[in-house]
């Protein structure tokens, strides 16, 4: 009979000491104060949601010559693009709420005209930007509306010395440069020959739409045809009036 009791002890003490441990495997963990216990299983962190960059809005701005991004979330942005462009543009981080984009090369190829772009923050398009006008690269120099000809082509023979007589404004503030403009007569010596070509530069911080070299055909019966504009920057500006001093205006 004690053999059997014996027995029957030890049974259930194997029986007990599977149940714990099969319990401390499976052990969940404590919900209770008693964290130290053998039997509490280790809480890990939990993983972090990643922020992810909201765009609320958009401002061009044309004096500064750069794009001013407001959203949240842009500390660990790494990537904005501009409409169709795969070339990422560089950023000024202001703040994770705020981003500078200034106006570059790669900005210049994208922007070629009035519209509509997408701005897209790390292959999510955010907010369609509208653009007023062309994008001028700040690095470009030359005047354009020289570099491909277009003054000289169209006024032919009349582009050179002539006694033509040219305003020339100087601006107020640093980055406003003199203004140039003149008009070349079809017979420099009779004004009532017509036609006649007003012919220009201008460059207006934060006026993106003056801010050109231009010609214009005035004939006789008062219309008016537009031969040339081409957007420029302050140093484009600066060449023109160059050309024009050399070309058309009066010593």
């Amino acid at each position: 009979m004690m053999k059997k009791n014996l027995m029957l002890k030890g049974f259930f003490a194997l029986l007990f000491m599977f149940a714990v441990q099969a319990s401390v495997q499976a052990a969940p963990a404590c919900k209770g104060p008693n964290k130290n216990d053998a039997g509490c299983a280790e809480e890990l962190p939990a993983e972090p949601d990643p922020v992810v960059a909201v765009v609320d809005s958009v401002t061009v701005d044309w004096l500064n010559e750069k794009l001013t991004v407001r959203g949240s979330g842009f500390a660990g942005s790494t990537n904005f693009l501009l409409g169709s462009s795969v070339t990422p543009l560089v950023t000024t981080p202001i703040s994770a709420a705020e981003v500078d984009i200034d106006f570059s090369t790669v900005m210049a190829a994208e922007v070629l005209s009035q519209g509509n772009y997408n701005l897209v923050v790390d292959g999510a398009v955010q907010l369609s930007v509208y653009v007023e006008s062309q994008v001028i690269d700040p690095a470009a120099t030359g005047c354009p509306c020289e570099t491909d000809l277009s003054w000289s082509t169209e006024l032919g023979g009349l582009w050179g010395p002539q006694n033509t007589e040219c305003l020339e404004i100087v601006g107020l503030l640093t980055n406003d440069p003199a203004d140039i403009a003149g008009t070349v007569l079809t017979n420099p010596a009779d004004d009532t020959v017509y036609p006649h070509y007003p012919i220009g530069a201008s460059f207006y911080p934060g006026d993106p739409d003056n801010s050109t070299c231009r010609l214009v055909q005035v004939n006789g019966d008062a219309s008016v045809v537009e031969l040339v504009n081409r957007r420029i920057n302050e140093t484009q500006q600066e060449d023109c009036a160059l050309l024009l001093q050399a070309n058309i205006c009066t010593p």
